[in-house]
């Protein structure tokens, strides 16, 4: 059973930072969403009140509206893509690679408190073409992957005070 541990969180506009690269900044706002899955314990004595829950995990996701698409940023959105020579991106080639993961850094402009999601990959992209207010938006979705090379209790993200 899911529990949402933080109501979609709107950092408003934000540099990113993707792997070690300024993919720039963003526009109408940052999500990101926190969930812990817990299993309910239920022991026969009490029928289907639960006595006890048990965390099994915690998954974290980004939705980042990237207001400056460049080459570069397509490249990092679509990881099935290749560069190819050095001025476009193709696609086609066989399926069952691993996804490119890397350290994600969402540095909001304002106060408000950042993410670093150690590894991260964009899963899915929002539907190309679409423009607010004339600016063409790359809305990328970005999952959080444990980092099992951090010390236990630090394997997927943290949040940091307002640095901007």
């Amino acid at each position: 059973m899911p529990k949402d541990l933080t109501e979609i969180r709107k950092l408003g506009t934000c540099r990113i930072n993707f792997g070690g690269r300024d993919m720039g900044y963003t526009t109408g706002g940052v999500e990101v969403t926190i969930t812990t899955e817990y299993v309910m314990i239920n022991v026969d004595e009490f029928g289907t009140v639960p006595v006890d829950a048990c965390d099994v995990g915690v998954t974290i996701e980004a939705m980042v509206p990237l207001a400056q698409p460049s080459l570069n940023n397509y490249i990092d959105a679509f990881p099935v893509g290749r560069n190819s020579p050095t001025d476009r991106l193709t696609f086609g080639r066989t399926v069952g690679d691993s996804v490119t993961k890397k350290r994600l850094v969402l540095d909001p402009v304002n106060e408000t408190d950042g993410f670093v999601i150690y590894k991260a990959a964009c899963l899915s992209v929002d539907p190309l073409g679409y423009n607010n207010e004339g600016i063409r938006i790359l809305g990328c979705h970005f999952q959080g992957f444990a980092d099992d090379t951090r010390s236990s209790g630090d394997y997927l993200f943290r949040i940091f005070g307002g640095m901007s």
